[in-house]
């Protein structure tokens, strides 16, 4: 057992940064409260990291660009912009919809996906009641029929969480 491996089964808080150490993660629901909370966990926690891709749509008039500084102006990111300020740079806005055919992304997107996706998070769904059954399936049931037709085709993935 290598020095590495011995850590990681030895101390359980090595594990979690080592496992994401150099991994790309590809992100749906960036903007909802868990997407928020996770982003900041794993900037903060886990500083190799490589890069997370964020699955956004445009809303309110706002470009995902935009919509991510905003997200980036919240108070739960105010120790990671003291912390590590650099690693806002590892976050990769990607304009898309869960709700959509093939999640709404483009076919350059795409392929940047399943060229350097290891992981993917997928956390995107409707938990408004009031919308339409059928707008609640789109988004709840075929975005995860589409997020395993994706991640079927990447390359180097070794994680899909749901």
């Amino acid at each position: 057992m290598n020095k590495m491996t011995l850590e990681m089964t030895t101390d359980p808080a090595k594990s979690i940064p080592a496992f994401y150490t150099g991994q790309s993660i590809f992100l749906t629901g960036a903007t909802g409260f868990l997407g928020k909370v996770l982003i900041e966990k794993v900037l903060r926690s886990c500083p190799d990291v490589r890069e997370i891709f964020l699955l956004m749509r445009p809303r309110k008039g706002l470009s995902i660009n935009e919509r991510l500084e905003k997200i980036l102006k919240l108070p739960l990111f105010e120790k990671l912009h003291e912390e590590r300020p650099s690693n806002f740079k590892k976050l990769v806005p990607i304009s898309g919809d869960a709700s959509e055919k093939e999640l709404g992304i483009s076919a350059t997107d795409r392929q940047m996906l399943i060229e350097r996706t290891t992981i993917i998070i997928h956390i995107a769904g409707n938990v408004k009641f009031n919308n339409t059954l059928k707008y609640a399936i789109l988004t709840n049931t075929r975005s995860t029929r589409n997020i395993c037709i994706l991640a079927q085709s990447m390359k180097n993935l070794i994680a899909l969480v749901h």
